[in-house]
């Protein structure tokens, strides 16, 4: 509890605002943001392409090496998960949506909880929807 603690202190509290901006007041350029509704499709494996081959696996095990060797056989589960989730269709999420969180000393004598960094391994699925996404909004 003293980890969990210490760590929400520092995201901080949301609060109620007593104004707002009305940003069509500000004269914003203007954007066509319709591509961002588009179904995932040869994107995916184009993201795939540029994954690095050794980095870090995600909590699955599965490095981009993987998912780039093993395209042709997990192309179609993986495309159907991914419109899955573009469907919003969250009710089995969490199951990706989780992540062993683990403590790495900042210092060799660390004793207290800001003595601790945190570092989380997530699933290579989320890692790979959140590419694809980051990539779409680059643009």
């Amino acid at each position: 509890m003293l980890f969990f603690d210490f760590y929400s202190n520092l995201i901080g509290k949301d609060i109620d605002r007593d104004t707002t901006i009305n940003l069509d007041n500000l004269n914003l350029p203007r954007y066509d943001l319709e591509a961002l509704d588009f179904p995932f499709s040869e994107e995916v494996w184009n993201t795939i392409k540029d994954l690095p081959a050794d980095k870090a696996p995600g909590l699955d095990g599965f490095t981009g090496r993987f998912y780039k060797s093993c395209w042709a056989i997990i192309k179609d589960d993986i495309m159907a998960a991914l419109h899955t989730v573009w469907g919003k269709n969250f009710r089995n999420l969490w199951m990706l949506n989780s992540a062993y969180i683990t403590l790495i000393p900042k210092k060799v004598d660390a004793d207290q909880v800001k003595d601790f960094r945190p570092i989380s391994l997530v699933h290579s699925f989320s890692k790979l929807v959140t590419k694809l996404l980051a990539n779409r909004l680059a643009s």
